[in-house]
């Protein structure tokens, strides 16, 4: 009790100097939702505390827990279980939703172009210059024959749908192939000139390799927990259709069509606190006596399936805590590709491949344009992350984990 008091003073002294510094908006509403959180704890932690004095006057009394103080517990834990359920569904939806990124992702996949991308140059370009320079085949028409197959090559729709290859790394290998072939029917060729085209378009396709196995790797992930998020949709909906009819709640099936979210969207507007409440309320009513009076013993004792519900709730409680697994997991996952991105553009450094670009304010150097790309990642992959953590009030769903006791009724 006193650490949530001691923690609304320090969010009220950081609003007023957040106020004071006339920061921006954003730091303001998440001082608000974290003194509007903290106050719900503290609502959670007195109704706890209500409950618990309950409980102990009842056994320094008469060495047992009341009936009513029983049936007290049971409507609490139903009360707050039915409001676990929507809180981690909504929370199951938005993580699903936001497994990809259109801005974050959009950056990564401009790494990937085979035309000038963030690091200033064109691989179609370099293809050619590359072979020019070299002097790649002995004649011009062998040359402009080869320049013309490339350019068919890099812009062949076939290249662009390979799965899990950047065209970059298609292309090339298609066109070294070529360029290899033609040097077997011509004794003219000179093989050390093809060693040094391939080694002068593998220092670009080292960087390109590597983006695509960060990729694949993250493509390859985000399927997995979709399936894991799934899954547990799957489990959340079983234990709904086994719980809701205990509270004389009939789940409907899903329409033909109807996707999973918006299944559970439909059926938890109705499935709600709101019911569970009123659904108690008129139990209580069916064991009141002419007086008001609830027999408490007996509704206990008749009610079986408002104690089958309370005795399994803590199911809803381990599913709730599976999320949890999955939503730290996720973060994990984010960081981890990040890292393999950015180990990407670190090699194409390394190897040189960066160019200087120009820019409103003059020309960028290299080193300009690597430090750009690199502060771009972690810019948008925050932003991206800030925007999941704002959108998720993981708090929240804590505290509805906290909130079901696993208090059993024989």
């Amino acid at each position: 009790m006193k650490s949530v008091l001691f923690s609304l003073l320090i969010i009220c002294s950081a609003w007023e100097s957040f106020a004071q510094s006339e920061t921006d908006s954003s730091k303001i509403v998440l001082i608000n939702k974290e003194m509007e959180s903290l106050r719900n704890d503290n609502e959670a932690l007195l109704n706890s505390l209500d409950l618990t004095n309950r409980t102990l006057n009842d056994l320094i009394t008469d060495k047992k827990v009341s009936d009513e103080t029983k049936w007290e517990t049971i409507k609490s834990n139903i009360n707050h279980s039915t409001q676990l359920y929507k809180v981690l569904s909504d929370d199951i939806i938005d993580l699903k939703s936001r497994l990809t990124d259109e801005d974050y992702q959009g950056f990564i996949k401009s790494l990937s172009s085979i035309q000038e991308g963030p690091l200033g140059f064109s691989f179609q370009d370099i293809i050619i210059e590359s072979a020019n320079k070299i002097v790649l085949f002995p004649t011009k028409t062998q040359m402009d024959r080869f320049i013309d197959i490339s350019k068919s090559i890099i812009s062949s729709p076939i290249i662009a749908s390979i799965p899990f290859v950047s065209n970059a790394v298609s292309a090339s290998s298609s066109i070294l192939n070529i360029a290899y072939s033609s040097s077997l029917t011509d004794k003219k060729s000179d093989l050390g000139k093809l060693k040094t085209f391939e080694g002068e378009l593998n220092r670009y396709i080292s960087y390109y390799t590597t983006l695509d196995k960060a990729n694949v790797l993250n493509q390859t992930s985000n399927s997995d927990r979709r399936v894991l998020l799934e899954n547990l949709q799957l489990d959340l909906l079983a234990k709904l259709k086994k719980d809701a009819p205990k509270l004389n709640f009939t789940v409907s099936d899903r329409y033909d069509g109807e996707t999973i979210d918006s299944y559970f969207n439909r059926i938890l507007g109705s499935f709600n606190r709101d019911w569970s409440e009123k659904y108690l309320r008129d139990l209580e009513r069916k064991f009141q006596n002419n007086r008001g009076e609830t027999n408490y013993s007996a509704l206990l004792q008749k009610e079986f399936d408002v104690k089958y519900y309370n005795n399994n709730v803590n199911g809803l409680v381990e599913i709730s805590k599976k999320y949890l697994l999955y939503y730290d997991n996720f973060f994990e996952i984010a960081n981890n590709y990040q890292f393999r991105i950015i180990e990407a553009v670190d090699l194409a450094k390394a190897n040189g491949i960066i160019k200087s670009k120009k820019a409103n304010g003059g020309d960028l150097s290299p080193n300009q344009v690597y430090e750009g790309i690199v502060k771009s990642l972690h810019d948008k992959k925050n932003a991206r992350d800030n925007g999941i953590i704002n959108s998720i009030n993981i708090g929240e769903l804590k505290q509805q984990i906290e909130r079901v006791m696993d208090y059993k009724i024989i």
